[in-house]
């Protein structure tokens, strides 16, 4: 568990970096883009084409968000989403598409971004390297995690 939470604590840090110390503009974000490209990991078919880690899907692959779905997800007040998602458009991170919101191609492919995913993807490989070192067996193929909600 410790583990666990040092490593939620080093991705808000990193996102608390690139964004202003906003933690909640932060969530938006994050929950912006697990809404439109979080499909491409759960269906091999969504995800064809996309093997290479440096290919950013494309904006007709995202699936829009609405600004009550977001409030829905991370439990905030719809008020407070409309704000941190008209700065987040301010900002130029996200744009409004028939079906709601997303996180356009040149800002994923953009070098914050590209900063953000590099440091998640080495704290996420901290976090495997010291599980292994305590014995947790990461070999299994997750078969038992479709049963969990995504």
């Amino acid at each position: 568990m410790r583990m666990a939470i040092s490593a939620i604590l080093r991705a808000v840090d990193t996102v608390n970096k690139e964004l202003g110390g906003d933690i909640t503009l932060a969530l938006v974000l994050a929950a912006v883009l697990e809404a439109n490209i979080g499909h491409l990991s759960r269906t091999p078919e969504a995800a064809a084409g996309l093997e290479d880690m440096d290919r950013v899907p494309p904006d007709s692959m995202r699936r829009p968000v609405t600004g009550v779905a977001l409030a829905t997800t991370l439990g905030i007040p719809n008020e407070t989403v409309r704000r941190k998602v008209k700065t987040l458009i301010s900002q130029g991170l996200l744009v409004r598409v028939d079906g709601g919101l997303i996180v356009p191609t040149e800002v994923m492919a953009g070098e914050q971004m590209t900063r953000i995913c590099r440091t998640s993807f080495l704290n996420l490989r901290r976090l495997y390297i010291h599980l292994k070192r305590i014995g947790v067996s990461l070999e299994d193929d997750g078969s038992d995690l479709e049963a969990l909600p995504a």
